[in-house]
């Protein structure tokens, strides 16, 4: 066998196994992510923004954020389907999920240029800022590997009518 494919599959294992722990208390990490995606999809941008950090506004205040959001959803015709929030994993940093976490969604959605919809498989980091969980950051898996390993069982649904 070839030693970069004994290679190659060793790593893919190990990153397999190598998810966080789940958090002892998910429930604030996962409430941020359930109110932020359900203030989206009822397209309540102003209310939304209380649950995202500077980092997730980049910097915009309130209204500006919130005005953009709306152009965006409106132009896009973009309507959130589905949310399936996944329990809260640890952050390698913060074990105990005390300041951080990571948030794992599955989001199905449609918009004007699909029509048929799309599965998206998201990763929320989302931090503890003293005062309430917020989301800080959200990442898109698009590599099977990548939803296996926060999404065991899970597959990316392939396109009807691909070309």
């Amino acid at each position: 066998m070839n030693r970069s494919l004994v290679l190659a599959l060793a790593f893919a294992a190990a990153s397999a196994t190598a998810l966080a722990a789940d958090c002892p208390d998910d429930s604030g990490p996962r409430a941020a992510v359930q109110s932020y995606l359900t203030a989206m999809q009822d397209h309540r941008f102003n209310d939304a923004y209380d649950f995202v950090t500077a980092s997730m506004t980049d910097a915009k205040s309130r209204e500006d954020w919130a005005a953009l959001q709306k152009l965006f959803y409106e132009g896009g015709e973009v309507n959130i389907l589905s949310i399936d929030i996944r329990k809260a994993q640890a952050d390698a940093s913060d074990a105990a999920c005390a300041a951080r976490a990571a948030v794992p969604n599955i989001l199905k959605s449609r918009d004007k240029f699909n029509n048929q919809g799309t599965t998206e498989f998201e990763i929320y980091t989302v931090i503890n800022d003293g005062e309430a969980w917020k989301v800080d950051a959200q990442e898109t898996l698009f590599d099977a590997a990548g939803v296996q390993q926060w999404f065991p069982g899970e597959e990316v649904p392939d396109f009807r009518d691909q070309y």
